[in-house]
């Protein structure tokens, strides 16, 4: 008798174990786990710019897409490499591209200090040159984290008939005194020590995602995109810490999802929502750092449905 209620109690806790496996997968899969990530090869390519040769990394999908493009910007001070298992992921159904900034990562850097302005002047000669855009060529998407999130709306402003929709988390809006604050604190030279501290401080901040669960490998592969600027990556904070967002952001025409997480940032891009004519929000629990590292599938279950014209439950504006 002990051993069949045994048994039959094994057999309960076994149907429970997988019914929960099967909800949980349920609830934190859409779309389907075959497209959670691509096998989909990421191809590198130069292509001239106004301050020399521009680097792009681009994920296409197995089979041929209609879906327009989604173009990525990446934050300071790294470079295209940044997102690239969030570009695998969202490869599985379109095309993928993301631009090194000129001055980080393989572009080659400008002779002066450029303003946002300029940075998405360069952008747009590069998708332009691809075939995007104009009146035949294919509108594109446009996602940029931190510094590329005022890139791409900068592009999306000049240049409205490239642009069809924008994802833009994390946006670093700063006004007034907060922002001449973080210009003194970030658009400054940096230093080659002698000694070299100036490394170990630049690995400290590498690693600074290890205490949310990045790998020391991937932490070396970040600390060495940072070496590729270093000691000029200061430089486009210079365009971040100068750009009139309150002016700019109004002139927004295309819709625009802003997603906040649990780490920086957040209080800026909820201030930043009333500022574009059509914009919703919507906040990502449990992800501090190394988000598009350790949460990438949280950002394509969100982002894929806006960019398919079929948004999930969010608060509109």
């Amino acid at each position: 008798m002990r051993l069949y209620q045994t048994c039959v109690f094994l057999v309960c806790v076994m149907i429970s174990v997988l019914f929960f496996a099967a909800t949980q997968g349920i609830a934190a899969s859409q779309p389907p786990a075959k497209a959670e990530i691509s096998t989909a090869k990421i191809e590198r390519d130069f292509i001239a710019g106004p301050f020399g040769q521009v680097h792009v990394r681009i994920a296409r999908p197995e089979t041929e897409s209609p879906k327009p493009p989604l173009v990525l910007f990446h934050p300071t001070p790294y470079s295209s490499d940044y997102f690239l298992k969030f570009m695998r992921r969202m490869a599985s159904d379109r095309t993928v591209i993301a631009i090194d900034t000129p001055g980080y990562g393989d572009s080659d850097r400008p002779k002066e200090l450029q303003s946002i302005n300029g940075y998405a002047g360069s952008a747009a000669t590069v998708l332009k040159a691809m075939g995007y855009g104009g009146k035949k060529g294919q509108p594109v998407d446009l996602l940029g984290y931190h510094t590329g999130t005022l890139i791409a709306a900068e592009l999306a402003i000049q240049h409205p008939g490239l642009v069809r929709r924008l994802v833009l988390p994390g946006l670093p809006f700063f006004t007034g005194a907060e922002r001449k604050k973080a210009y003194q604190a970030n658009a400054k030279p940096e230093q080659v020590a002698s000694d070299g501290s100036h490394l170990a401080k630049k690995w400290d901040f590498a690693k600074a995602a290890t205490k949310a669960g990045l790998s020391l490998e991937r932490a070396q592969e970040h600390f060495g995109d940072m070496m590729q600027c270093y000691p000029h990556c200061w430089e486009a904070y210079h365009g971040v810490f100068t750009y009139p967002a309150e002016e700019r952001f109004p002139n927004v025409e295309q819709p625009v999802l802003l997603i906040t997480n649990d780490g920086s940032l957040k209080q800026e891009t909820e201030a930043a929502l009333p500022l574009f004519p059509q914009a919703t929000l919507i906040h990502i629990n449990g992800v501090t750092l190394g988000g598009f590292d350790l949460a990438s599938q949280k950002y394509v279950t969100v982002i894929r449905p806006f960019l398919d014209n079929d948004p999930p439950n969010m608060s509109e504006k």
